[in-house]
């Protein structure tokens, strides 16, 4: 009888650990993978964040737009891909069977980014003429009259030479001509302008190498002794404070 016992009792150890076993194999994780391509170009999606529904488990698409996420749990299994600039794409439910491999793919819709309105208040700050810089404005100049001429006699250190077709202005004891911006805009030599001082709102007169340093990008190097800069009447390009006062 006691034999017995022991028989069965052994069966029933048996029985509960094949049991067990099973268990335990039934929760062996999975690996879920696959691939992430743009329904409008076909091409490849990096950096989508790939995640289990519900379970904490995610992994981003690298530059071949591929995704691996491992240690997924048995059983059913929803994937969700995300990604500014695409529509949320969510998938059906699958069975991931213990140990096993699952494919699931996404083909991402673009869905452009809508942002809300910014208003933005502030004031456009004035400018200054630069430090050293003389200012003129049409009371200081003759009412009629090439603007280049004008200049001398009115701004000291400058003299004009040359006709009115090919007339220039330079300091004094400088074998450089100056450079002149009109309304903004670079005139490098050989020039051919002709401005009347009636039609000139503000000129500012920059003495020096180191003057024409801010225009660099536009003459190439060369070397002028000042720089001379002309609003005419109207113009809308940034002036100095000073033009109005």
């Amino acid at each position: 009888m006691n034999h017995k016992r022991m028989l069965y009792g052994g069966m029933a150890l048996l029985v509960l650990t094949l049991g067990a076993q099973e268990r335990l194999g039934a929760q062996r994780p999975g690996v879920v993978r696959g691939a992430v391509l743009d329904a409008g170009s076909g091409e490849a999606v990096p950096l989508v964040l790939i995640s289990v529904v519900g379970r904490g488990l995610s992994d981003t698409t690298d530059a071949s737009g591929f995704y691996e996420i491992r240690g997924v749990p048995a059983g059913s299994v929803s994937i969700q891909a995300r990604r500014i600039g695409f529509a949320l794409a969510t998938s059906t439910a699958y069975i991931l069977l213990p140990d096993s491999v699952l494919l699931i793919h996404f083909v991402l819709t673009p869905q452009p980014l809508e942002l809300e309105g910014v208003e933005v208040y502030g004031t456009v700050p004035e400018s200054r003429a630069a430090i050293g810089a003389q200012v003129l404005t049409p009371r200081d100049l003759p009412g009629r009259g090439n603007i280049l001429s004008a200049l001398q006699g009115v701004v000291a250190g400058l003299q004009t030479s040359g006709r009115r077709e090919d007339l220039g202005v330079r300091a004094r004891q400088s074998h450089s001509s100056m450079l002149y911006v009109i309304d903004g805009t670079v005139i490098t030599p050989p020039l051919t302008f002709y401005i009347d001082t009636q039609d000139v709102r503000c000129v500012e007169v920059r003495r020096g190498y180191r003057a024409a340093q801010e225009f660099r990008p536009s003459i190439s190097g060369q070397m002028y002794s000042g720089v001379v800069l002309i609003w005419t009447k109207g113009s809308l390009a940034p002036q100095p404070k000073e033009c109005s006062a």
